[in-house]
């Protein structure tokens, strides 16, 4: 069967990059991602990386352990980047990605065999998106109101109505509060591993910092 391939970071259509579409200081609109790329390119070091452009603080894991105690964090050396990862007593697995330099970004990949459907059917996987981070919700302690935004991609996924007009994209980046900062999220991948499982991608940003 036909692989898609869709990245809340990489993609092709069902492959679209989580696009950040507040301006960098030069006044052009750039991408988080390239942000990172154009930071590993550097000749100085992660650490005066960190201290000259980075307005965010060391990444720390955001599980408790308590309630998932099957759970790994690793710092990367730059300490702007965590990848924590939990396994489920039902096989599922999360990966949070804990990243960002102007930006605080938390990427959710989870891993299911729960839910199958052709990945071309967005509204069923941003649905499936927002369950999957409801079920998490009292074992994650994060400085994003993820409830918040959740309850923020339901009301968009519920705007997608014909007579709107208003089709699901990977990869928009939705709103759902921050006055002097931004808050949103992106559902930004759906990816069919094997004949029964598939891989959801879903971001929760705040910035510019």
């Amino acid at each position: 069967m036909n692989r898609l391939i869709l990245v809340f970071t990489i993609g092709l259509f069902a492959c679209n990059s989580v696009t950040d579409k507040s301006k960098s200081a030069s006044g052009k609109s750039v991408s988080k991602d390239s942000l990172t790329l154009t930071e590993s390119q550097n000749s100085e070091t992660p650490n005066q990386i960190q201290n000259k452009n980075c307005v965010r603080g060391k990444a720390k894991p955001i599980v408790n352990k308590s309630v998932y105690p099957k759970t790994t964090f690793v710092l990367q050396p730059d300490s702007l980047y965590g990848v924590e990862s939990v396994t489920f007593d039902n096989g599922d697995k999360l990966t949070i990605k804990n990243w960002g330099c102007e930006y605080y970004v938390l990427t959710f990949r989870f891993e299911t065999s729960r839910f199958q459907q052709d990945t071309t059917d967005l509204k069923y996987w941003f649905k499936t998106a927002t369950e999957l981070v409801i079920e998490i919700l009292n074992g994650v302690d994060a400085p994003i109101d993820i409830k918040k935004g959740i309850t923020q991609l339901k009301n968009h996924i519920d705007s997608d109505q014909p007579t709107n007009f208003k089709p699901l994209k990977l990869g928009e980046e939705i709103d759902f509060g921050g006055n002097e900062i931004r808050d949103f999220v992106s559902v930004d991948r759906i990816e069919k591993l094997t004949d029964k499982k598939y891989a959801v991608e879903i971001s929760f940003a705040a910035g510019p910092l």
